[in-house]
This record gives C-alpha cells, sequence and structure tokens, in this order.
C-alpha cells in the first residue's frame, strides 16, 4: 500500500515538473516569482490588512478571527519547521538525479541539500493563513487558497522542491490547525475585548502587530538569522 502511495506520488511529482522547458521565460518568471517574498508572504499580509482595514461589518468579530489566524501562522511555521526535523529525512525530488526531475538552471542537485522535503513548511504556513482568512472572510479567503496553491505550493512541485505528497501533507496540517483553532483563539480575543484594544492603543498595537505581518511574510528568516548570529558569537 505505501509502495503505491509513494509511486503514485513521484509519478504525479513528475508529471508537474515535466513541462519544465517547453516555455523558458515561463520558467524563469515562475522561478522568480517563487524564490521572491513578494509574491508570498507580502500578498498574503496585503490580504490581511486589506481585510483587517476595509472591514465594515461585524467588524469586532473579523478583527478577532485575523489576530487568531495571525498566531496560527506563527505556530504554524515553527510546527512546519520542528515536523521537517523530527520526521524521517526525505530528501527533496531535485536532490536524486536518478529519479528524472527536470533541473531549471537557477537551481542545482545542491539546492536545500540537508533540508527534509516532508512535509512542506511552505504548505503548512500558507493553507493555515488562507484558512484563518477564510473563516474571517469567504470572498478573500477564496483569493489566500487560490495563491496557496497556485503561487505558493505549485511551483515547489514544478520545480522539483517538493513531493506532491509533501504539499498535501502540509495542506493538510495547515488546514486543521486553522479550523481547530482560530474559532477558539478569536473567541477568547473578543472576550478580551482584543479589537477594542486595537481602537484604544493603536500606537502600540499597530506596531507590534505589523512586526508579526512582516516576519511571517519573510517565514521568520530576519529572527532566524539573528539567533543564529546570536549564539555563533556567543560560543
Amino acid at each position: 500500500m505505501l509502495a503505491s502511495v509513494a509511486a503514485l506520488d513521484l509519478h504525479i511529482s513528475l508529471f508537474v515538473n515535466s513541462a519544465m522547458g517547453s516555455l523558458p521565460t515561463l520558467d524563469q518568471l515562475l522561478h522568480i516569482v517563487e524564490r521572491n517574498s513578494l509574491f508570498k508572504g507580502v500578498f498574503s499580509m496585503m490580504l490581511f490588512w486589506g481585510l483587517w482595514f476595509a472591514a465594515s461589518r461585524d467588524v469586532a468579530r473579523i478583527h478577532a478571527r485575523l489576530l487568531a489566524t495571525l498566531v496560527v501562522a506563527v505556530l504554524a511555521v515553527a510546527v512546519g519547521r520542528t515536523l521537517a526535523m523530527v520526521l524521517p529525512y526525505r530528501p527533496r525530488p531535485i536532490h536524486d538525479p536518478d529519479l528524472g526531475f527536470l533541473l531549471h538552471s537557477g537551481l542545482s542537485h545542491e539546492t536545500l541539500d540537508g533540508w527534509s522535503s516532508m512535509p512542506s513548511d511552505h504548505a503548512v504556513l500558507y493553507f493555515a493563513l488562507a484558512t484563518g482568512i477564510f473563516l474571517a472572510h469567504r470572498a478573500v479567503g477564496a483569493v489566500a487558497l487560490l495563491h496557496a496553491v497556485f503561487i505558493i505550493c505549485l511551483p515547489r512541485i514544478y520545480f522539483g522542491l517538493h513531493y506532491t505528497g509533501d504539499i498535501v501533507a502540509g495542506a493538510i496540517i495547515g488546514i486543521a490547525m486553522a479550523v481547530v483553532l482560530v474559532p477558539v483563539l478569536a473567541r477568547q480575543f473578543q472576550r478580551l475585548d482584543l479589537p477594542g484594544y486595537a481602537a484604544s492603543h493603536g500606537g502600540l498595537f499597530y506596531p507590534a502587530v505589523f512586526f508579526v505581518t512582516w516576519q511571517v511574510a519573510l517565514m521568520f528568516g530576519p529572527v532566524r538569522d539573528l539567533l543564529r548570529d546570536l549564539a555563533a558569537a556567543l560560543v
């Protein structure tokens, strides 16, 4: 059974990757999109802030769910990275030349070497974000879900950075986290009147939340770099 699932996973991933090279200009554009945070986390946070300030009806509920989504997003980054480290190591498709994946000129067999493929932490984060936004506002959430599928995840399969199964596993984890945690956290935030605190203490609230959205947009890259540099300096 597991062998059949693994074979199907590889077959689907190879099928997605098989179009590589047919349209070199499109490949290059997709590679830019896949690498650039403007198309990934920044876009998601634009949806977050756009919905925050556009909300005209049921503002308290929407704001509470958006704040809960942000908390879940932080947890999703931690969960995705932790699972990738503690689960059995799985090389990424591009790490095995014998699989037959077509390699983009901007990548090599050493790209992300040592980083396990399962699950996709990108999928965990962006499906958690998209699901939480969907729970706050269905139309904006639908845009976020389409973004998670076509801008975040599909290019990572196309370029051989992940198997399809890595993406599906990450998506399931992210969606489950948001479905379970966002409503619970949102109720607590409404009970504590955090949306009201935001309105009355904007000078404290908005810089703090902006900092978190900025870090989520970059998957906490600057924070991880700082901690790594501090650890190296203290050794």
